[in-house]
């Protein structure tokens, strides 16, 4: 007897496969499932974005996938010279990737799983914030590591995302991204993505982390709220034109697995080293609030543990571990 449930990837697979036409009764009898079943998947296929023309007499034929599309992403992936293992994740919504895949680890799942939305109902940012994440423009994406390096250095995989992401848009978009410490990745003078790190560790030893990305990809100016337009960006705003989501996604994985790579054989001073380079931070006049209280001075670096240093208006020097940083005088 035919089975009755059927994952949707087959049949893409075999539209792809074959470039042309099939018929319900070829697919089906190929996978072995019934063809009601076939028919089922089809307009589930059709629902998240595949556009599969249908023809009574010949059958049906992939016209294009989704913009964020899971099979397209494990294929780029496995054709990657730094090919890693990565199980995907998608769900068409969520409430944070970042609180799945935290959940995933500490329920043992390999490292380098990814969680993958097309939208979050509670995307989280640094100090409590949400993550403005509307459905079909971004990329959302948390991913597993389970590095072997002192708690202590667990902020090199806050800069080593950071430095992923910006050389991926820059590369694949054509986009310059710059990174403001700790974890914004800037645009021009406008925050276009960051990253938020969470970590589950004891004194000693790191158990699992969780690196989220939030990108603007392509979100238009009219779909920014009022109040941040001034402050934010997107792929699509900086280069007036759309981009595949998938393409993007796999650019920056492969990035990232490169950088990771890195730090795992070399630590992190190739890391750190790059993240200045690109740091839109370093150099310059900051304001620096934390909680109530508010430092200006002069970025000057950051320390082995990421702490940014600054070179304070009465001579002084302080570092922090966290803040609000304002660059220029304008809160970025």
């Amino acid at each position: 007897m035919p089975k009755t449930i059927i994952n949707p990837e087959d049949i893409t697979n075999l539209l792809k496969a074959d470039g042309g036409y099939l018929s319900g009764e070829n697919i089906a009898s190929t996978i072995g499932v019934s063809r009601a079943a076939v028919w089922k998947a089809i307009g589930q296929l059709r629902k998240t974005g595949y556009a599969i023309e249908s023809s009574q007499s010949r059958g049906y034929k992939l016209l294009s996938s989704p913009d964020l599309c899971m099979p397209d992403l494990r294929a780029a992936l496995s054709e990657s010279s730094k090919k890693r293992e990565h199980e995907l994740f998608y769900f068409e919504t969520a409430s944070s990737t970042n609180v799945i895949a935290m959940d995933m680890a500490a329920n043992g799942c390999a490292e380098g799983a990814i969680v993958i939305t097309d939208t979050q109902t509670a995307g989280k940012g640094r100090l409590g914030r949400t993550w403005l994440s509307p459905a079909g423009r971004n990329l959302y994406m948390s991913m597993v590591v389970r590095p072997d390096i002192p708690p202590r250095d667990a902020t090199a995989l806050t800069l080593l995302s950071a430095v992923a992401c910006a050389l991926a848009i820059t590369g694949h978009c054509g986009v310059p991204v710059s990174i403001k410490w700790p974890n914004d990745l800037i645009a021009g003078s406008r925050k276009i993505g960051g990253i938020l790190t969470e970590i589950r560790a004891d004194i000693d030893r790191i158990y699992h982390a969780v690196v989220g990305i939030g990108i603007n990809v392509n979100l238009s100016s009219e779909e920014l709220p009022t109040g941040i337009r001034q402050i934010a960006t997107s792929v699509l705003i900086e280069s007036n034109r759309s981009f595949n989501r998938t393409a993007l996604a796999a650019e920056i994985i492969m990035e990232f697995d490169k950088w990771y790579g890195l730090l795992v054989i070399h630590g992190k001073k190739l890391i750190m080293e790059k993240w200045i380079e690109l740091s839109a931070t370093i150099g310059k006049q900051v304001r620096v609030a934390v909680g109530d209280l508010i430092y200006e001075g002069t970025a000057e670096g950051i320390d082995d543990e990421g702490l940014l240093i600054v070179k304070l208006a009465d001579g002084g020097s302080r570092k922090f571990s966290a803040g609000d940083v304002t660059i220029g005088g304008a809160r970025q």
